[in-house]
């Protein structure tokens, strides 16, 4: 199986990419990540020479480089975001092109390659959890 890791260079996606590679001993790994405040290669040093994984340094919002990368995929997961609330504020049009036109970017991929697709994201996108809220966990 083939999985394209958009964000993988950053904490939760070089994680995943490593439980992939890991416990999928016959996928294969793209990780395409824009190396921006978030995203570190150090953090998958220990796999760079792994024949099953391959960096592409790339945008999610660019169509052309994503239809190139996803082709032959199995499936998309994304990790690609801006986070961080207080980066929104003052910033929000690098938040709504990523989130929003990187996402439909990437959907759009999927699709012209009939592959899936899986949405990951942290609760710094969705804010915080107050009282009352539909998010917040009942026990």
């Amino acid at each position: 199986m083939k999985f394209l890791v958009t964000g993988g260079a950053g904490f939760i996606g070089s994680n995943f990419i490593r439980m992939l590679l890991r416990k999928q001993p016959d996928s294969e790994v793209v990780n395409l990540d824009n190396l921006t405040y978030a995203g570190n290669l150090e953090n998958l040093k220990d796999v760079e020479n792994d024949r099953r994984y391959t960096f592409v340094k790339g945008d999610i919002c660019d169509e052309k480089m994503m239809a190139r990368v996803s082709e032959g995929c199995d499936v998309i997961v994304n990790f690609a975001a801006e986070s961080h609330v207080d980066r929104s504020i003052n910033d929000p049009g690098s938040f709504i092109m990523t989130d929003v036109f990187g996402a439909y970017t990437l959907l759009e991929s999927a699709r012209k390659n009939d592959c899936g697709f899986v949405q990951v994201s942290t609760d710094e996108v969705y804010g915080s959890i107050g009282e009352g809220s539909f998010l917040r966990p009942r026990c």
